[in-house]
């Protein structure tokens, strides 16, 4: 949606071996970032941030655009959106003039909220499907891991995510430093699932690693918000 968000956007769902997966718009490129909203302006984010969603429809936006409300972890009350399957190609020319994007930007929505996190990522396992994202809730597990043990790391994270369903693990490229993995839920009975699925996870590697791989991890759901998010039929 804002100009800046456009900087540093880098090939997304690439494979281990390097291969791009092609998605359904055609690309492979993602970003995600997050809002503090301000304090009493909740409501008045909403509402702002429904105004440039409509803003970029009525400029035939065709970039698909999914938002959050985080309702757990510590960045509870925040606001995270993110757009995944772009070509890169697609940010030399937005689709929306950027000085009126960041114009209307700047009027409904930073007026509200105060952007507190924009960082880029490669996925190396699953697929950021629409399905998976448009699920009405997905839990972010945050890996810290060792400098230097990411090769190892993705080789043992690699097999055992082989068994799971729907997810997408997204290596740190730029703005953030730890690796995330994406679990979509139905209900919050999900939660027990998806705890036991990082558990084997964090025993594997722990089990097959030379040495401390994991150093430290943390997890934040958000609810899926339909109407605060853009997804052209044509994505």
């Amino acid at each position: 949606m804002i100009p800046r968000r456009l900087v540093f956007l880098i090939p997304l769902l690439l494979t281990l071996s390097g291969a791009a997966t092609a998605q359904d718009g055609g690309g492979t490129a993602v970003r995600l970032l997050f809002w503090q909203i301000k304090p009493g302006m909740t409501r008045d984010f909403e509402e702002g941030y429904k105004r440039h969603l409509e803003w970029h429809r009525r400029h035939h936006d065709t970039w698909a655009w999914h938002g959050w409300m985080i309702t757990s972890g510590e960045r509870y009350g925040y606001f995270m959106d993110a757009s995944f399957q772009h070509r890169w190609s697609d940010f030399d020319t937005p689709a929306t003039p950027s000085a009126e994007d960041s114009a209307d930007n700047n009027l409904n929505v930073a007026t509200y909220a105060d952007e507190r996190s924009a960082a880029s990522y490669d996925a190396i396992s699953g697929e950021a499907t629409r399905d998976l994202l448009t699920s009405p809730l997905l839990t972010v597990y945050h890996f810290a891991i060792t400098p230097g043990a990411a090769t190892e790391l993705e080789s043992i994270v690699s097999v055992e995510l082989r068994a799971v369903g729907r997810h997408a693990l997204l290596r740190p490229v730029n703005g953030a430093t730890e690796y995330l993995l994406l679990l979509p839920a139905a209900k919050q009975a999900d939660y027990a699932t998806q705890a036991e699925i990082v558990r084997r996870l964090l025993d594997s590697v722990r089990r097959k690693s030379k040495g401390a791989l994991i150093v430290a991890y943390r997890t934040e759901t958000g609810r899926y918000r339909p109407d605060l998010s853009n997804v052209p039929d044509t994505r």
